[in-house]
């Protein structure tokens, strides 16, 4: 096998990917190994339990998901007592699939292959699976390979570019170790081998629409579509159209004047952000737009390791949960999906009556009961919403509201199925590519996992300021733009008494002097009206509806006194304005 740099990315998703589905100790292993007596778990913990089931080929050797041309290997659970004492005995139907989605009973040639497999429980719940497998050329001895990976440079623990470059070959040597074992013990291993293999008729040079991932995912979808008999059951989503009317608002550099600041406040803000750098000792980057004005955009300090730029990519963490809701916005203005739709209406192992009914109003306003983000392998399982379905049980519809990343990977399921395109396919073709983002990447979760710019998010700002355009092309409806706003879910929920809105929230900053020298109690920084989304990074995007101001800033985590630097760098912003 060739040194590839197409293998850099696959160490770090097989990471994810097996943390994603790592395994949990039954009651019965948790007893062997100690001596204390064992709670009787619940029935809920039971059912979390099964749901980290998967089915795996039974190969009795180390090459998991690859294999020879002439026969499939038998399938099984990954622990099969602890399906038998949650779910009761049942069959499982196996049944495979090439990469041209023909269903076939022996693989006679290399290439992508999978397998879904369905069972019915003794309580008459769907059981469905499915996973990609590789069937490897028949004289390729994989373990016999030695690539190297050439990883780009981690930051980790103060180390600088020039000793990694020192180590450079001793790194890719052992990476490449790492590499080569993911992909002969992992599923994500046959995703990646069979986008090698098919690399050769892929056509034209890639677009960036085209990776393991989206091939991966856009395959699966369609076989879902094949088994359900969705195929081309819904009209299509269309991309941003051109509106023919006035332009919309763009960013774009000009003077403090012409965006409504008085003179002299951007360096009053690049004065603040320079302090911010010197005692938090984390780089970022900022930019401040006011009537799509942008008066700074600048990164402020560098890393140990090199420069930071305006283009330097970082993690945007739970700020994808906003975009995630622009996407999902563009279904509701195009009549495809309403927000309060039963997902069972579009996925058929979920009711569409009764108190177990999930809405995408739920999904989106963390009221659907789930937990956590990423569970379950994520969006990177095929059928996950069944695996979610089969957690109905224990799951409260509408009674709780519990922050999690759960419910936006259900509504991008809902999403894929009616668009038949992956959902980060469509991230990239409805959002990244019209708004012309050139820094901004997704492919591993909706509820984090953005990696973007302020100037690129910036964008998507301005485009909720515009209520849903951006220069000629419009994605979304301003009654559209109303109906994602946050509202109280009383309204909805009565025992929920929350306001939330879809992938966006208030950002209502208090106001440090509030309730103090004559200042109201409920004074806020700014007005009012400010909507974005929270962030573990504490990367910032902020609307002020009001103030027709974008204020976004990128950067890998908060570093000291960040709360103190905000409010000064939010109240210098707030002064700055005529």
């Amino acid at each position: 096998m060739k040194n590839v740099r197409l293998l850099l990315i696959i160490s770090v998703l097989l990471m994810v990917s097996f943390v994603g589905c790592s395994r949990i100790q039954t009651i019965e292993e948790k007893a062997e190994f100690s001596d204390e007596p064992v709670k009787e778990i619940t029935r809920k913990e039971a059912i979390i339990e099964f749901q980290n089931c998967r089915i795996i080929p039974q190969l009795g050797n180390h090459w998991d998901y690859t294999f020879e041309p002439g026969k499939f290997p038998a399938l099984e659970w990954d622990r099969p007592y602890v399906v038998e004492k949650v779910m009761g005995e049942f069959p499982l139907e196996a049944r495979w699939f090439d990469g041209e989605l023909n269903e076939v009973n022996t693989p006679q040639q290399p290439g992508r292959y999978a397998f879904y497999v369905e069972g019915k429980t003794p309580k008459g719940e769907i059981i469905r699976r499915a996973s990609t497998v590789y069937c490897r050329p028949k004289y390729w001895l994989g373990w016999s390979e030695k690539p190297k990976a050439h990883l780009d440079f981690l930051a980790l623990d103060g180390i600088d570019r020039q000793m990694w470059a020192e180590h450079e070959d001793a790194i890719a040597t052992f990476a490449g170790r790492i590499v080569l074992y993911s992909i002969l013990r992992q599923e994500q291993g046959a995703v990646l081998l069979s986008y090698l293999h098919e690399m050769k008729t892929a056509g034209n040079s890639p677009k960036l629409t085209d990776t393991p991932i989206i091939r991966d995912h856009d395959y699966h979808l369609a076989l879902k579509q094949k088994i359900l008999g969705v195929a081309k059951k819904y009209p299509p989503l269309k991309v941003p159209q051109m509106t023919g009317a006035k332009k919309a608002t763009v960013l774009r550099h000009g003077a403090e004047e012409e965006a409504g600041f008085k003179p002299g406040t951007a360096d009053k803000l690049r004065k603040v952000c320079r302090q911010w750098f010197e005692e938090s000792e984390e780089p970022f980057i900022v930019l401040v737009a006011r009537h799509g004005v942008v008066v700074i955009h600048e990164p402020f300090g560098q890393w140990t390791w090199g420069q930071i730029t305006r283009n330097t990519p970082t993690e945007m963490a739970s700020l994808t949960k906003l975009i995630t809701g622009l996407m999902f916005a563009q279904f509701v203005d195009q009549g495809l999906i309403d927000i309060d739709d039963p997902v069972g209406k579009y996925l058929p192992d979920f009711p569409v009556s009764g108190d177990k009914v999930i809405t995408l109003r739920h999904c989106f306003t963390h009221t659907t009961g789930l937990f956590g983000h990423e569970e379950w392998g994520g969006l990177h399982n095929p059928w996950l919403e069944n695996v979610i379905a089969n957690g109905l049980d224990y799951l409260e519809p509408g009674k709780v509201h519990n922050y999690n990343g759960m419910g936006y990977d259900l509504a991008g399921k809902v999403m894929e199925i009616v668009s038949g395109k992956s959902i980060f396919r469509l991230m990239r073709e409805n959002l990244f590519d019209p708004l012309e983002l050139k820094d901004t990447t997704l492919e591993e979760d909706l509820g984090f996992s953005c990696f973007s710019t302020a100037g690129d998010f910036a964008r998507f700002g301005q485009l909720l300021l515009n209520k849903g355009s951006y220069g000629e092309l419009k994605f979304f409806s301003p009654r559209t733009f109303d109906r994602i706003l946050p509202k109280p879910l009383k309204t909805y929920y009565p025992a929920i008494d929350q306001e939330w809105g879809i992938g966006l929230t208030w950002m209502r900053q208090k106001h440090p002097d509030a309730g103090k020298n004559d200042v109201p109690e409920d004074a806020t920084v700014l007005s009012k009206n400010v909507i974005g989304h929270g962030s573990a990074t504490s990367a910032i995007l902020r609307v002020d509806l009001d103030n027709d101001l974008v204020i976004s800033q990128s950067r890998r985590r908060a570093g000291k006194a960040y709360g103190k630097n905000l409010d000064k760098f939010l109240l210098a912003i707030a002064e700055g304005l005529k």
